[in-house]
């Protein structure tokens, strides 16, 4: 009887103390309901623990329907046992991660997968610090590169590589203009595979074959037609980062050194293709329709009319060089000097061969705007009247000197019949069909 008394005292007195242990463990709050989309009911509690051991906040649950941060999901340390924890998980979400193009961080990356444990009212990361962040990485792989550039076996090569990367990778320095350059770096980069080709080409030919034959005609051709089309990109490339209102200065700098050591690239090609051409060989000033050699080792028997027009489309590219310099300086448009620096390479292309053959050269002697044909002259100081008015008109004269230009060498093609001159003039009209395809792009936007 007492031992039953016993067991019934000790049965109550561990229902009581059952009982009194619920509210107890129920002061942290009532967790929120697991919801499958991040939306579960937060509980009212502030004193809970989650399964991180955060302080609840009575959030909903997260993404993955886990609950929210007032319930008890897992008993963890609170008070000052809990601190170190949500210092650590503090550091976790400022930590930034690096991505292709962009830097984000791991707290912007939770509010956009709808996690807890972010203050959404926060405000967003301003376009002023993404863009210095942006700027700052940019400038330091560009110049990473370029500090290795000296320890490349072809430095020259190398400095054309990091003017490329540069443009592919300034997407997120140059605001809208990115994917432009970007592919213009695209078409750089692959029209250069070819010139490399042409060139190696060249360079692989042997003396003897040089000596009887000359030089590589078609991959000279091909070079300087390579490096024509290069330019007008070039050009366009330069007009962007000029006109990119929303870039770093330091970037812009940056960018305009790249163009320049495009340009030079450009240069120093069609310098190889126009010597190229020069050389013609025994055989060579046979097979150029001369007729024979003279004493001297030039070709002879030019027709008059093939005199007429060597000297003549020698003068015009001259005018077309000299307007684009003055509009250029006059307006500040890239275009110009750019296609500027392309009608100086149409001119010393016209120049070999005028010493090719001993024909006596008009623009020898002759400065910026000065001609020895009146006509040319006359129509120098028409379009540079013209093209003073404003921009769009000194585009148009653009379109107009290109447009003469193709109309001229057409009709200079058809008074020959030399292939060395055939050659020289269809490489020179190919590049004049190109800057009036990047004038009358360049209009439009008028």
């Amino acid at each position: 009887m007492i031992m039953t008394r016993k067991i019934s005292t000790i049965v109550i007195l561990l229902v009581i103390l059952s009982t009194l242990s619920i509210p107890v463990m129920a002061a942290g709050g009532n967790g929120g309901s697991a919801g499958s989309d991040g939306a579960g009911s937060g509980g009212s509690g502030n004193g809970g623990v989650d399964s991180a051991g955060d302080g609840g906040d009575g959030s909903g649950g997260d993404s993955a329907g886990n609950a929210g941060n007032g319930g008890v999901t897992t008993p963890g340390a609170s008070g000052p046992q809990a601190q170190p924890i949500q210092e650590e998980q503090k550091r976790e979400q400022q930590e930034t991660v690096e991505q292709p193009g962009i830097q984000i961080n791991q707290q912007d990356r939770d509010q956009a997968q709808g996690r807890t444990g972010v203050d959404t009212t926060a405000e967003p990361t301003g376009t002023g610090i993404v863009s210095q962040s942006n700027r700052d990485l940019f400038l330091e792989r560009v110049g990473q590169l370029e500090r290795e550039i000296s320890q490349a076996q072809d430095r020259q090569q190398a400095q054309v590589d990091v003017a490329l990367y540069a443009f592919s990778n300034a997407g997120n320095v140059t605001a809208g203009a990115g994917p432009e350059l970007n592919r213009l770096a695209g078409d750089i980069n692959g029209s250069l595979a070819d010139s490399y080709q042409a060139e190696q080409q060249i360079k692989a030919r042997s003396s003897f074959s040089r000596m009887l034959f000359g030089g590589d005609q078609e991959a000279a051709g091909l070079l300087i037609q390579y490096a024509d089309q290069n330019m007008q990109r070039i050009s366009l490339m330069e007009q962007l980062v000029a006109n990119c209102s929303d870039c770093d200065p330091q970037v812009q700098a940056k960018l305009e050194e790249q163009v320049q050591l495009l340009s030079q690239e450009q240069n120093r090609l069609a310098s190889i293709g126009q010597q190229e051409q020069g050389e013609r060989g025994l055989f060579g000033w046979l097979w150029s329709g001369s007729g024979g050699l003279s004493g001297t080792g030039q070709a002879t028997a030019l027709t008059d009319d093939e005199i007429q027009w060597m000297k003549y489309m020698r003068e015009e590219e001259k005018l077309a060089r000299d307007v684009y310099l003055s509009l250029g300086s006059m307006w500040n448009l890239p275009i110009f000097t750019n296609i500027a620096q392309s009608e100086q390479t149409h001119m010393d292309s016209i120049k070999t061969l005028l010493d090719r053959y001993g024909v006596s050269d008009p623009a020898e002697g002759k400065a910026q705007g000065e001609f020895e044909d009146m006509g040319l002259q006359q129509l120098h100081d028409d379009l540079i009247a013209k093209g003073s008015i404003s921009r769009e008109e000194a585009l148009r004269v653009g379109v107009r000197i290109e447009e003469t230009d193709i109309e001229d060498l057409n009709r200079a093609i058809a008074a020959t019949e030399k292939s060395d001159i055939l050659n020289v003039y269809n490489n020179l009209l190919q590049g004049s069909l190109n800057h009036l395809d990047a004038f009358e792009t360049d209009l439009a936007r008028y």
